[in-house]
């Protein structure tokens, strides 16, 4: 694959993860407006419980998938066929679990319905979602932006229908089944060129799955728990309506943070190679996009803070202005996500999930305890606080891993360029006169870029530099 083939792949995928964002965003205003803070305290009550249950179904399949098949002399349709019998039976068997389990929780009969509902939709998700790792190793994401895109326009049309006509709570919810099932069929449809999907059983590449699959899928649970921990525990001690407000700041950032999530997908398989091979194209892939991400994930934290209240009284409506505070404090903890992701995914590279597996445990008994204690008393901004709270330990122990066994330190020259733009950028928001918020973040992108370019930050045209290695990785076909 020539550079500017994989240039082109890069802006379809940049592209498309960009009105796939603002897709989710569009219908995170439908669906907050119409359920108002009580019932959009539901559905992510919902969404939250599932999830939860989703990361053990994954059990790390995703990120071993891309692992495995992007190594020297894989057999891919045999190890793909294994980790989708692995994949069915481990979906079928602890979704199902879900319902049950919500029953000896205080939820409303709603949520409860819901949530079975919701384990078809996570059943199709969680299966599409292992098996982009053979978009990844090829460098054709475009096909797996294509099917996300489908996803989220059925689930948005939807919300409008069902908002328009007042459909209720658990038609959204089943939204989201009908969504993630068209994702799964096109991924399906996509790969049929590249692979052949048949269910298999074969013991020993089962074991050698498991066995590089466990300390992932614990290290993502354990993840989880302080991730998705705050909002169990927030629709244990206090309202739907809090939770409710809470959740629409967090959807913002869940919609944002599927950026990092989207580049690291495609240079996971450039850091494997690279670090099985010649460790200087390692730690210069590493570099390029540690500093493409920070260079994101600066005017985030910093505009998220100047902005949070207009932004989300925009999205969601004034019945949700207070999100906007919850938004400057999990803004920052997204941009932080930002760099965990880079960290995180180099920690499969260098194959040091087991050692990892243990810190992230010690992160979630940590931020699990902060939850358990400062939420029943202050709610909403302790679930928000413990969140940066733990990203910020998460970053802290990912990157002593990579620095002490991939030897990677980065370089800061980038991110000092980019927080002084950053500045720059918060004291313009900061003394602008009120105006429409559109335009504010309009200007604020604006005074950021042009501020890092005249300080000796990358030029708009550069920024291409910071997606691509110098010497392209070679296609698989």
């Amino acid at each position: 694959m020539d550079k500017t083939a994989l240039a082109r792949n890069t802006a379809i995928q940049s592209i498309g993860k960009m009105l796939g964002n603002i897709f989710g965003i569009l219908a995170v205003a439908v669906l907050s407006r119409y359920l108002a803070p009580e019932g959009y305290g539901q559905l992510t009550i919902i969404l939250t419980f599932l999830s939860v249950f989703a990361a053990i179904v994954d059990f790390g399949l995703t990120l071993t998938t891309v692992q495995m098949i992007s190594e020297d002399k894989a057999e891919e349709n045999k190890i793909l066929g294994n980790l989708l019998t692995i994949r069915i039976i481990s979906a079928v068997l602890f979704l199902s679990l879900a319902p049950v389990t919500a029953l000896f929780f205080p939820y409303d009969h709603v949520i409860i319905i819901g949530i079975a509902v919701g384990a078809i939709s996570y059943l199709f998700g969680t299966t599409s979602q292992m098996l982009v790792g053979v978009f990844q190793k090829r460098l054709i994401m475009h096909w797996t932006v294509l099917a996300e895109l489908l996803n989220r326009l059925l689930v948005l049309v939807g919300a409008c229908f069902a908002a328009k006509y007042d459909l209720g709570l658990v038609s959204i919810v089943w939204l989201f089944v009908f969504g993630n099932a068209l994702q799964l069929l096109s991924i399906l449809f996509f790969s049929r060129h590249h692979v052949t999907l048949r269910f298999r059983f074969h013991l020993a590449t089962v074991k050698d799955i498991i066995s590089r699959s466990w300390p992932i899928g614990a290290s993502i649970f354990f993840n989880l728990i302080y991730l998705r921990g705050d909002i169990i525990f927030l629709s244990l001690f206090r309202s739907n309506a809090e939770v409710g407000i809470y959740g629409a700041a967090y959807k913002v950032v869940d919609v944002i943070t599927t950026i990092p999530v989207m580049y690291m997908g495609l240079a996971l398989p450039i850091l494997v190679r690279a670090f099985m091979g010649d460790k200087k194209d390692f730690l210069r892939s590493m570099q390029d996009s540690f500093d493409f991400l920070i260079i994101l994930a600066i005017p985030f934290a910093l505009g998220s803070i100047a902005l949070g209240r207009p932004v989300m009284e925009l999205i969601s409506g004034e019945e949700f202005s207070e999100a906007g505070a919850v938004l400057a404090i999990l803004g920052p903890a997204a941009s932080i996500v930002f760099i965990n992701s880079l960290f995180g995914h180099a920690v499969v590279a260098v194959k040091k999930q087991k050692i990892m597996t243990l810190a992230y445990l010690a992160v979630a008994i940590m931020t699990v305890a902060g939850y358990f204690y400062f939420i029943p008393i202050y709610g909403m901004w302790a679930a928000a606080w413990w969140t940066l709270i733990a990203e910020t330990s998460i970053g802290i122990l990912t990157f002593i891993c990579v620095a002490k066994c991939g030897k990677f330190v980065p370089k800061l020259l980038s991110a000092a360029r980019a927080m002084l733009a950053g500045l720059t950028m918060y004291i313009i928001l900061r003394l602008l006169p009120d105006m429409n918020v559109i335009f504010a973040i309009l200007i604020g992108i604006g005074v950021y870029f042009i501020a890092l370019s005249a300080i000796g930050g990358p030029k708009i045209r550069d920024m291409k530099n910071l997606f691509l290695p110098e010497k392209p990785p070679i296609a698989i076909p």
